[in-house]
């Protein structure tokens, strides 16, 4: 499905790209043709690292053309730093991944504004590719370097904070946190590329050729990583509802809830994601529980199937995500203190744990749930939730589900009703 994107966002990408406009007409006079042979290459290295993107696990794409733009920073003027990474990037990015005008081009529009940000702070601090001592090339260089990624990293946390109702800075904080520690390990090779580039020639920058091979091995290993932890949490999830066939779907229902009202909380990406996660293995505990009759359920039972939040976070313990195992321990907490297993009260219950309690119970209402009762209607299941608000659920987290809900419904509306256009450009995105 197509929709369109939200006239913030909207009017963000085109005020990148007319910003990038407006600084190629101020900054291009200044460009040095002589250059141009040098300036070429750069850009055809550059695209050609741009061909080959590589997925970013928290959305998007990223490339092994940093160190050519560092590079770049310290050897050109920031007008044709701007031309060349804007042309090259687009060039490249619209070659491997389809020629979308809108995204292509202010996407390397944004990039391109950093990189000239960078450059004009690499000259304030007397950079000179030419002087390769500490002071005159390393240091400029490195501050370039955290400018660069910093502002690139704000417009990209802007976007996102639109797209997904995200708080800024903390999406932006958390950017800086992954992406810091690799990009300043660059700097060393972006500075040797300078340094031999100009006391021999520009085509030793083709001596990088052989180097991109090994960096984008080196970001696949990263992603397959990822994937490969994403992979053991869906098999987890494959068993869960193995064990228990009646809610099937039911993990995955939960945890796309929760990720909505997590949005709609405004809550940080990283949040957001431990939200997620938690949320689609919070009833692994139930695993250990199999034994448990669930079509005549006993006091008993209801004894064991209680102690399934402390299975779960005891299963998951091993985790490097704290807040995930803390989720599942305490999703059944009720916002009035009653719940299990610690009896926690208000906001001393973990947030996502909140949300993750309320999306679960309005899946089993639906349902049916564990006990065998009747499956209600989405309207009596809201119902059920809103008149527990202060009770089992934070009000702020059912005003929160409420809002997602409508919004859910609106959509639908729309949908049928035929007022999307997904024709609709620049503001469209496909889901």
């Amino acid at each position: 499905m197509t929709q369109r994107l939200p006239r913030t966002v909207e009017g963000f990408i085109i005020a990148v790209t007319l910003a990038a406009a407006i600084l190629v007409v101020v900054l291009a006079p200044s460009i040095d043709t002589d250059q141009f042979p040098e300036l070429l290459l750069f850009s055809m290295m550059i695209a050609l690292a741009a061909m080959f993107p590589i997925p970013h696990a928290r959305g998007g794409y990223i490339t092994t053309a940093g160190i050519l733009q560092y590079a770049l920073i310290a050897r050109h003027e920031p007008g044709a730093a701007l031309i060349v990474v804007w042309f090259s990037f687009t060039i490249g990015s619209a070659i491997s991944r389809g020629w979308v005008p809108w995204k292509i081009v202010s996407t390397g529009a944004r990039l391109a504004i950093s990189v000239v940000l960078a450059s004009l702070v690499f000259r304030l601090l007397g950079g000179n590719a030419l002087d390769y001592t500490v002071g005159s090339l390393i240091v400029p260089l490195i501050v370039a370097v955290l400018v660069q990624q910093a502002s690139n990293n704000l417009l990209v946390a802007f976007y996102f904070s639109q797209l997904r109702r995200t708080p800024l800075i903390a999406t932006w904080a958390q950017d800086m946190k992954d992406l810091t520690f690799s990009n300043l390990l660059s700097v060393p090779t972006a500075a040797l590329l300078v340094i031999l580039s100009s006391r021999i020639s520009p085509l030793v920058l083709l001596m990088y050729l052989v180097a991109l091979p090994l960096q984008r091995r080196v970001h696949q290993l990263l992603s397959q990583k990822t994937r490969i932890y994403a992979q053991a949490i869906d098999s987890l999830v494959l068993a869960i509802d193995a064990n228990f066939p009646q809610g099937r779907g039911h993990s995955r229902r939960v945890a796309d809830l929760a990720v909505a009202i997590s949005r709609e909380m405004r809550l940080s990406d990283s949040t957001t994601d431990s939200i997620e996660l938690a949320a689609l293995i919070h009833d692994v505990g139930l695993i250990g529980l199999d034994e448990v009759g669930l079509d005549t359920l006993t006091d008993q039972d209801m004894v064991r199937l209680r102690k399934h939040p402390d299975i779960g976070a005891a299963m998951m313990r091993e985790l490097p995500n704290r807040s995930v195992v803390q989720i599942v321990r305490h999703h059944h907490e009720r916002f009035d203190g009653t719940g299990y297993p610690d009896g926690l009260k208000g906001r001393r219950i973990p947030i996502g744990a909140r949300i993750v309690g309320l999306a679960e119970v309005f899946d089993s209402l639906r349902a049916g749930g564990l006990s065998n009762e009747p499956a209600l209607s989405s309207s009596e299941s809201i119902e059920r939730i809103t008149a527990e608000a202060g009770k089992a659920f934070d009000p702020r987290v059912v005003e929160a589900f409420l809002a997602v809900w409508k919004q859910g419904l609106a959509l639908e509306q729309e949908v049928e009703e035929g007022d999307l256009n997904p024709a609709q450009a620049p503001g469209s995105v496909t889901s």
